[in-house]
């Protein structure tokens, strides 16, 4: 398994837009199915974001900015991911 297969869960999600009712409606399904992976994402993202925030902080020098930089990426990929998750349940229960 590659690793960006580890970190990236949006490799397999499908174009619920495109198409026509019914191929949008049925994209639409398998997308909330692929959903149900997202929180094992959403922990491996907030492990990085508290790894990468641990390490800003006892770090010094030039190495600051670098992974100040890498947690805020990481946390808005653990933000967006949440969203989705949250966007997808939401319209499952309806």
């Amino acid at each position: 398994m590659p690793l960006i297969d580890y970190f990236w869960p949006f490799a397999g999600y499908r174009n619920a837009d495109a198409g026509s009712k019914l191929e949008r409606a049925a994209a639409y399904r398998y997308n909330r199915q692929l959903a149900r992976a997202l929180p094992a994402y959403l922990n491996r993202w907030l492990a990085v974001s508290c790894l990468l925030l641990t390490a800003s902080c006892v770090s010094s020098g030039w190495l600051v900015p670098v992974t100040g930089t890498a947690f805020t990426l990481a946390f808005c990929m653990t933000l967006h991911i949440a969203h989705v998750w949250l966007m997808l349940q939401r319209h499952e229960s309806a």
